[in-house]
């Protein structure tokens, strides 16, 4: 009644939050005002992995990740103040503000900022002039070597996998020369690229490694199929060969698998949870407040995304992130195990009495890996992955099992090398099972029984190394964190989005990536974007755009060069004349400077 009499009235619950200035001892008091607040209700907001420390008001109580809830103790306006890390950024606010009552719906609340003015910085956050003189032939990737009009070309003798020519005469008709189908593609891709009308010239080209990747994260801000059918025609665009669709994590598990409907029909939809703080029907939201939402790709959609890329050269490589990272499963299945009484694929102890703190901020998020109920369920998912590659016809290169960021205090009271042990070797008892190889972050290559590491050499596609140097003896894609994180933000400047754990990312910086620098068996580049502090395509085209062809280079060029500052600037001027028109004629959202 109250709800309804403040809405008849003009009075619309709300909310201000004002930012504080930074503190001598590094902190920041924080201000927020929740306006017209109904008695005995309860207001949930999210905001990333930030503890607080409260001065005025009721407390802020942490729920999972990053969800806070505060309880209204009486009607009216509500003025708490707390102390939390300065704001680096404006998107790091909180944000998502929803108003949960007993038996009402749940109300999303309007949110005024107040930010303090943002600091003058003298830093360099990247004016490239992009005013290089071009040729026909200077095209993203650039081509490996071109001579103009009727100059010779020397031309190979051995030709390398993907290797294809193109002379084009007087009469600007191409004749084009390949080995193979990835060959002919490519050359394809080159003429549709080049300026119109065509030059005579010969371009001689190949790429210098097979595996040329971007990792597309959809849990924590999902994108719909006609987006990732977009991000596949940027990746064609650019010659990359390996969709790593990173499509199960805690937040959310977006692919269907009909044996388990839960998987969806609760793993990747998003509400609140109840008044006792359980999450009955739904999980919790992500870090992008989304409620009510489902998000997910049907069997068919995937099929539609796989086919896709196919028909562009491009491989689609599934990552289902385990052990840790594996929330949205775990309690997935816990509803599937309390609808049909079925615990044989249970994912996680209800006897283990484990206490950890993720990196995301979660307590729940590992799975249980001395359960053979948790390689009975994977060895589903795994059949049901290779089905729907067969029966779209494209190949399944590989299933990518994660193993990141498994947080200190899991499976307490076992021995924590054994139960990585276990674990690699129950998910690699299913690859050999079923003939197929396995990929995975570089942790699961680490800390290793010598025998399990063998076999694990034996059955493995790759590892990203993102957080090392290398690893000697596996085969391994350059993806650290430095040089090919592409949610991290461009600069210091509070305007942009991203994050700044590993640092600055900009298009600089990713063409200055070095895979000679690393060790081990580098079989290619990967360039990612993970999405928790995106909220939109065009969040995800600004991030990609055009920092992420740094990475593209490298993969079809992997010297950077003698004379960084001229092959940049000639890079970065490629990208002014041949790649941001085609962005603008689409209207995307990107990088301008």
């Amino acid at each position: 009644m109250f709800l309804l009499l403040a809405v008849a009235c003009g009075r619309v619950p709300s909310a201000d939050w004002t930012e504080g200035a930074v503190e001598p001892e590094g902190r920041a008091l924080h201000t927020l005002v929740l306006n017209d607040m109904p008695e005995g209700s309860r207001v949930w907001f999210q905001e990333l992995f930030d503890g607080k420390t409260s001065v005025e008001g009721p407390t802020m109580n942490h729920y999972q990740g990053t969800s806070w809830y505060i309880d209204i103790p009486q009607s009216g306006t509500v003025t708490l103040k707390y102390y939390g890390r300065p704001l680096p950024r404006h998107s790091w606010a909180p944000e998502a503000f929803v108003l949960q009552q007993k038996g009402r719906p749940d109300l999303p609340l309007e949110v005024r900022y107040h930010f303090l003015e943002d600091p003058q910085t003298e830093k360099d956050e990247g004016c490239f002039a992009g005013n290089y003189e071009l040729q026909s032939a200077d095209i993203i990737p650039q081509v490996k070597r071109v001579s103009y009009g009727t100059e010779a070309l020397e031309l190979l003798e051995t030709h390398p996998a993907g290797w294809y020519r193109i002379k084009i005469g007087e009469d600007g008709v191409p004749k084009v020369e390949s080995d193979d189908e990835a060959g002919a593609f490519y050359a394809q891709v080159t003429l549709e690229k080049l300026p119109k009308p065509l030059q005579p010239m010969t371009i001689e080209d190949w790429p210098d490694f097979a595996y040329r990747g971007f990792m597309l994260d959809v849990v924590r801000d999902f994108r719909t199929v006609d987006e990732v059918l977009e991000i596949i025609d940027l990746m064609a665009s650019w010659k990359l060969n390996t969709l790593h669709f990173h499509i199960a994590d805690d937040e959310s598990w977006c692919l269907e698998i009909k044996d388990f409907p839960e998987l969806t029909d609760f793993g990747a939809h998003h509400a609140l949870p109840d008044w006792n703080l359980q999450e009955t029907c739904a999980l919790k939201p992500s870090a992008n407040g989304k409620i009510g939402n489902t998000s997910f790709y049907t069997a068919e959609e995937y099929q539609r995304i796989l086919r896709y890329a196919w028909e562009r050269r491009i491989r689609v490589i599934p990552e289902f992130d385990t052990p840790g990272h594996s929330r949205a499963s775990i309690k997935a299945m816990q509803a599937y195990e309390r609808r049909t009484g079925d615990s044989s694929f249970r994912l996680q102890d209800p006897a283990d009495t484990s206490r950890y703190w993720s990196a995301q901020d979660f307590t729940d998020n590992v799975l249980s890996v001395y359960l053979p109920s948790v390689y009975k369920f994977y060895g589903a998912v795994f059949d049901e992955v290779i089905r729907l590659h067969k029966e779209a016809g494209v190949p399944l290169p590989a299933i990518h099992i994660g193993g990141d960021e498994v947080p200190d205090g899991a499976w307490s009271g076992r021995d924590r090398h054994e139960m990585k042990d276990i674990f690699i070797n129950g998910m690699l008892d299913l690859a050999e099972a079923r003939d197929i190889l396995l990929a995975g972050w570089e942790d699961i290559a680490k800390g290793l029984e010598p025998e399990t590491q063998e076999r694990l050499k034996n059955s493995l596609y790759f590892i990203n190394v993102w957080n090392t140097d290398g690893i000697e003896g596996f085969p391994v894609v350059l993806s650290p964190a430095s040089y090919t994180y592409l949610d991290l933000a461009y600069s210091d400047a509070h305007e942009e989005i991203g994050l700044h754990w590993a640092g600055y990312v900009d298009e600089r910086k990713t063409f200055a990536l070095n895979p000679i620098d690393y060790k081990g068996d580098i079989i290619g580049v990967q360039a990612q974007l993970w999405s928790s502090q995106l909220r939109s395509f065009d969040n995800a085209t600004y991030q990609m755009l055009p920092k992420a062809l740094g990475v593209v280079e490298r993969g079809w060029n992997a010297e950077k060069g003698k004379h960084f500052d001229d092959a940049f600037e000639h890079f970065y001027s490629i990208i002014v004349a041949r790649e941001m028109p085609e962005w603008e004629r689409k209207g995307y959202v990107f990088k301008k400077r």
